[in-house]
């Protein structure tokens, strides 16, 4: 009797994982200068299965990592659905630096040249927005203006970078 008790319980827990597995979507894109290079990275990490699940959902077919195209389909949809304008109000073309992934987490990276400064550009981040309308895509900007982020969801697609230092009045 107690061995059923415990085996019912456990397939309870069992039965509702892949319910709570995974109910929120989240991205994070770091902004920050390379001390050794000057170069300006970008690096975004994002969920594996949800990247996999929405270039499936694009491509019309199972979309996996070991498929011998996979990085130019990573990067032309990372291309298409992440952008920064500068001051200017031009797209700035970012050089694409690769990827890596484990079984949970993909990230992706990117960079700009040395810049003076990023503030007033603009940046838009659009990636999982048209698979999951919950998404939401943090940014974080790391430079001498000190740290702060920008949140992107499918109803605040783009934001500028700020970089006015905090009055300590």
């Amino acid at each position: 009797m107690m061995k059923a008790k415990v085996f019912i319980a456990l397939l309870g827990v069992v039965l509702t994982l892949p319910a709570l597995a995974h109910r929120y979507f989240f991205g994070l894109t770091e902004i920050s200068s390379n001390l050794n290079t000057g170069a300006v990275e970008f690096v975004h990490q994002y969920t594996l299965h949800d990247v996999q699940h929405a270039l499936s959902k694009l491509a019309g077919e199972r979309f996996s990592l070991d498929k011998e195209n996979a990085e130019a389909v990573l990067k032309r949809w990372v291309t298409d659905n992440f952008s920064v304008k500068n001051v200017d109000d031009k797209k700035v073309e970012l050089t694409w630096v690769g990827f890596e992934a484990d079984y949970q987490k993909i990230w992706v990276y990117q960079e700009l040249p040395a810049q003076k400064n990023l503030c007033g550009w603009e940046v838009s981040n659009t990636l999982l927005f048209d698979t999951f309308s919950a998404q939401v895509n943090t940014i974080n900007i790391v430079d001498e203006y000190g740290n702060r982020s920008l949140i992107l969801t499918d109803e605040n697609r783009t934001d500028i970078i700020n970089c006015q230092k905090e009055s300590k009045d």
